[in-house]
């Protein structure tokens, strides 16, 4: 089906700016944010306005469903879960009534359940794959397992075509400063040094230490929208390798105490540092690689400095 017109809900946030910029490049777009100044391609709704939805959808050919409450803010564990569910729910819902059959939902790796919340996390084998069984310990964890539970059912019905992206931890440029002083860190008397000292840690770093530029993020999902397929697929998203100085094994034996038995010893031989997370699957099914590595990042940040000090 051709692709015109695409509305993105969630895309005044933190991602959905950075993902509505790419597509606006190919597409009409429609924001539909709570928080969107209304004016010209947006629209200032709430998603679990029903009817106020129904209305902004109409005309649309397909949906990128961001809009939800991110695990960085500070909510409650029943109004993470109710109002991410229920978005999922009302934005599939209503717009498959409106006739729209192509939908990109937004997850996350959280639905593994590697979190702050759950330091007991084992994984069944490294790297954890899409087929990985999915443990959240937090209510926004909970809240996209549910989420890709509607997905999946709605993508059951009739000519649907159902992305569903899990992005990890994203480096948006506020949160930079602070991962940057963990890499730099050394062993875990200086992390907690870092950690503890007067920078304005603006919130939790993940314990998998994965993470994904927003701009790869972004182009991630521009290549779901116009992936030709039907039916359901999920992917995870997320960069070639982790923010952390040491090799990812030593750190995840750290981190974790142990390591599971199966474990990809190839794949952490040649590229040391390699995420936890396997991405491969975005690169075969949609022609997705992330640009960004971390050193690219580390060099940039450090440019800046020696020419600020000069």
């Amino acid at each position: 089906m051709s692709i015109t017109r695409v509305a993105v809900t969630g895309g005044a946030g933190r991602l959905g700016q950075t993902v509505v910029a790419i597509l606006a490049n190919h597409f009409e777009v429609t924001v539909i944010d709570k928080n969107f100044a209304e004016s010209g391609g947006g629209q200032s709704i709430d998603v679990l306005d029903s009817a106020s939805l129904a209305r902004a959808l109409i005309g649309q050919d397909a949906v990128v469903h961001l809009a939800a409450i991110d695990a960085s803010i500070n909510a409650t564990d029943r109004t993470f879960f109710e109002t991410n569910t229920v978005a999922a729910w009302n934005v599939l819902d209503t717009a498959f009534v409106a006739g729209i059959r192509r939908f990109v939902v937004c997850s996350s790796t959280g639905v593994y359940g590697f979190s702050h919340n759950n330091r007991e996390w084992q994984p069944n084998y490294l790297p954890v794959d899409e087929a990985h069984p999915c443990r959240p310990a937090t209510a926004y964890g909970m809240s996209k397992q549910v989420t890709e539970v509607i997905a999946r059912n709605f993508s059951r019905r009739p000519n649907m075509a159902v992305t569903v992206l899990r992005p990890c931890f994203i480096a948006f440029p506020n949160l930079l400063p602070q991962m940057l002083a963990e890499h730099e860190a050394r062993g875990h008397e200086e992390v907690t040094k870092v950690q503890t000292s007067a920078m304005d840690w603006i919130e939790p770093l993940p314990i998998a230490r994965a993470w994904l530029d927003p701009q790869d993020a972004a182009n991630c999902f521009h290549l779901a929208l116009i992936s030709e397929h039907k039916g359901y697929r999920v992917f995870n998203v997320c960069a070639d390798d982790s923010f952390v100085s040491e090799p990812t094994l030593e750190y995840l034996a750290d981190a974790l105490g142990t390591l599971p038995e199966q474990v990809d010893e190839r794949r952490f031989k040649v590229r040391p540092r390699a995420s936890l997370f396997d991405n491969s699957r975005a690169l075969t099914e949609l022609g997705w690689r992330p640009k960004s590595t971390w050193p690219d990042i580390v060099k940039h940040h450090q440019c800046r400095i020696e020419s600020g000090s000069r």
